[in-house]
């Protein structure tokens, strides 16, 4: 049979462990109005309304989110074709690269550094 001092010694430390787990779950509530509705059908409205409103992170009333928003920068298709180099002036800024020349200009000889096959 087991010890009855051994099993104190055991269920003591458990019970104390398990209220304190408990206590500590209901204590810990907090606000969580951030969080969406759970259920889908709750909010009908954008989703700076179904987010809170309530000012915070999700508003997109600020200037710097405005001017976020309102900039038409992209990548256009052109730039996106297999054949073409973004710009040919070794160095320059894509932003300040006129068309022409040669993409890359450096060459080298074959070397076992560069292990060069001859065909």
């Amino acid at each position: 049979m087991v010890n009855s001092s051994l099993l104190r010694l055991l269920l003591i430390p458990a019970a104390v462990l398990a209220a304190a787990l408990l206590l500590s779950t209901a204590v810990a509530g907090g606000d969580f109005g951030w969080i969406p509705p759970q259920n889908p059908s709750a909010c009908r409205g954008s989703i700076a309304e179904c987010m809170g409103g309530g000012g915070g992170e999700f508003d997109m009333d600020s200037e710097s989110n405005r001017r976020m928003l309102a900039t038409s920068d992209y990548i256009s298709y052109g730039a996106l074709q297999a054949d073409t180099v973004p710009c040919s002036r070794s160095g320059a800024s894509y932003y300040n690269c006129q068309p022409g020349g040669e993409a890359n200009p450096y060459t080298r000889s074959c070397s076992a550094a560069t292990q060069c096959r001859t065909s």
